[in-house]
């Protein structure tokens, strides 16, 4: 979508002219139009502008108000409701700038918990002078900031504020983070340089910085209903919406299609709205992953023939998962070549809207094993329910009652009495696997503290995992697009918001049961699929097409174990490391999805390296 970025001087000097061009030059895109600016003593603010539905009023931007400016980057989903709570102030602008200035002008930052849809905002407020930086609660828009000793600078863009601010230096607790949780919140891999944290904003001015919440789980929330049809037909009336407003665009919408069941049931659902009228968008084009012995074909082009739509069929090999020169850019990661052809093939189509099925996983109860709700039956004093449902999820887990009474034993005690390992985050098949993760002690000690938030043990134990799923992913980031996709609408269906609190907020045995993942699902969806994804339980692995990337960037860094980047700076045990890659080599067992991060640390170390000299040069601070 849009792109922003600026800088905020405390002491009100004027920007200089050749950091604002700087700036204005970093915020330059071939797919948005040309950055404009707002300006005043100490201050600059740059938009560059990509509009999704040409249907919808757009105001010039940055947009400047009685209390200074703001430039917006997203989509809002609830623009009627919005348009009502601000008819006597919209002075007849109805974009969506203009109703998120609207509401911050009305409540302050804490009123932009009322804006629903996918955005990051930065607001000059003339009155407090400060600078105000804002994220949606799933953190789907990206937004990075400096704070520095006279300034703050801010960017849509990694690699520019990385140059902007002359902050190269690696920051070792984002590594450490990395390479035990595939993650560190609200930092980046570069020291000083920190992202908004969704569902917060952030306050910047001379006396400081403030960082407060304007979304919290909704963990009080209770939605009970009288009869389990009553669910479905909230859960399709929800999911409907949140295809529907995502689907707001006059250009073709590129959407994933993989052939699991959250893909699918956004591509048929998007089909579903646009063959009824209750979309506009032109066109409808899937974009599906194929590799060798795939079993999701047959499921992708079912869904395919079944909607009517032109789908793109990339091979997995020849957009590897990792190369030795395409690891993330700024910011290491995997896919890139498979990434950087997706956005070509939205440029070519015309598309300006990317849909994804991610979350779904989470918030459709995605559990083989979900033997936790036995936890609230317990704390209930329902025993006898309890043994039962043990029971059954005894038979369907092929393992004994007890350690499931013990694990929703646990479960049901104060949050301050429950170990976290009895909320488990994935499924536990019984099969002991590898742990190893080669970190030298050093680097272990610079993880620290597990960063990320435990607000999740405040919820009910028999949806904690919900919780849990929710709250990590969104703390980490993950439904932010990387950077060759950041021009596009790159949005998650299964991320709106009022769909979100609804399935966190009803009863998990309505979600799943024992045997029954994704139970209330099936039951809403069940007429929107073909014949064919109906009866999918299973669910493809992509092991074959990692290990084929990997194995020979692994034998590659066995030819000098003793002298790798992630050794000489201290993060890694070598002969732990050499182990473990001669392991991966013979395709054994060797906790591969750790030594992944490991050997992308590596290349992204090395490509750093050798790029050449930025394209934008430092402000001077």
């Amino acid at each position: 979508m849009s792109l922003q970025a600026g800088i905020f001087y405390f002491d009100a000097r004027p920007v200089p002219e050749r950091e604002a061009a700087e700036i204005l030059a970093g915020t330059f895109s071939h797919d948005c139009a040309a950055p404009t600016s707002y300006r005043c003593a100490g201050v600059l603010l740059v938009h560059a502008d990509a509009q999704l539905d040409t249907r919808i009023p757009d105001a010039p931007q940055p947009l400047i108000g009685r209390r200074g400016a703001i430039s917006f980057d997203g989509r809002l989903d609830n623009r009627d409701d919005l348009l009502l709570r601000l008819r006597d102030v919209l002075a007849g602008n109805r974009s969506d700038t203009a109703l998120a200035a609207g509401i911050y002008g009305r409540w302050g930052a804490e009123g932009l918990l009322h804006l629903i849809g996918d955005w990051s905002l930065a607001i000059w407020d003339e009155t407090e002078k400060a600078i105000v930086l804002a994220s949606d609660f799933a953190g789907v828009r990206p937004l990075y900031y400096c704070v520095q000793q006279h300034r703050v600078l801010w960017s849509t863009r990694l690699a520019p504020i990385v140059a902007w601010a002359d902050q190269n230096e690696i920051d070792d607790e984002y590594v450490a983070n990395f390479l035990l949780l595939d993650g560190c919140p609200n930092r980046t891999p570069y020291r000083g340089i920190r992202s908004v944290p969704p569902g917060h904003s952030v306050r910047i001015s001379r006396s400081g910085i403030s960082i407060e919440p304007f979304w919290r789980l909704p963990i009080g929330n209770t939605i009970r209903y009288r009869s389990e049809s009553e669910y479905e037909e909230q859960l399709r009336s929800l999911f409907s919406e949140a295809v529907r407003c995502r689907l707001r665009t006059t250009a073709p919408v590129l959407s994933e299609l993989s052939g699991g069941l959250d893909s699918s049931s956004v591509v048929c659902m998007a089909s579903h709205l646009l063959r009824s009228g209750d979309a506009r968008a032109p066109r409808l084009v899937t974009l599906s992953c194929e590799h060798k012995g795939s079993r999701d074909k047959p499921f992708y082009t079912a869904v395919e023939k079944f909607c009517n739509v032109e789908g793109i069929h990339v091979p997995a090999a020849d957009y590897p998962f990792l190369t030795e020169a395409q690891t993330g850019g700024a910011m290491p990661g995997f896919w890139e070549p498979m990434q950087s052809h997706a956005a070509a093939l939205a440029r070519q189509s015309g598309a300006k809207t990317y849909l994804t099925g991610h979350l779904g996983d989470i918030v459709m109860g995605n559990w083989w094993d979900d033997s936790e709700q036995l936890a609230g039956l317990m704390r209930a004093g329902r025993v006898g329910a309890a043994l039962k449902d043990a029971l059954s999820w005894s038979q369907v887990l092929r393992i004994p009652i007890y350690p499931i009474l013990w694990r929703a034993l646990l479960s049901s005690l104060p949050p301050s009495l429950t170990p976290a390992t009895a909320c488990r985050r994935d499924d536990d098949d019984g099969i002991a696997r590898s742990t190893e993760d080669s970190l030298a002690p050093e680097c272990r000690r610079r993880a620290g503290k597990n960063p990320l938030s435990r607000e999740w043990m405040a919820a009910p134990p028999e949806r904690r995992k919900y919780f849990r799923g929710v709250l990590e992913t969104v703390q980490m980031r993950r439904l932010q697009p990387r950077a060759p996709l950041q021009h596009l609408g790159y949005t998650h269906p299964f991320a709106h918001r009022p769909l979100v609190t609804f399935m966190l907020s009803i009863p998990a045995d309505i979600v799943c049961r024992p045997g029954e993942p994704r139970r209330l699902m099936r039951r809403s969806f069940h007429e929107l699929w073909p014949p064919e994804l109906r009866k999918r339980k299973s669910k493809d692995s992509f092991g074959g097409v990692f290990l084929d990337s990997l194995q020979p960037l692994a034998s590659k860094l066995l030819e000098r174990p003793q002298h790798l980047q992630v050794v000489e700076r201290g993060y890694i045990d070598p002969a732990n490391l050499k182990k473990r890659l001669e392991m991966l080599t013979h395709s054994l067992d060797c906790n591969e999805g750790q030594l992944r991060h490991i050997i992308l640390l590596e290349f992204w170390l090395r490509a750093r390296e050798k790029r050449l000299p930025p394209e934008v040069m430092p402000l001077s601070a």
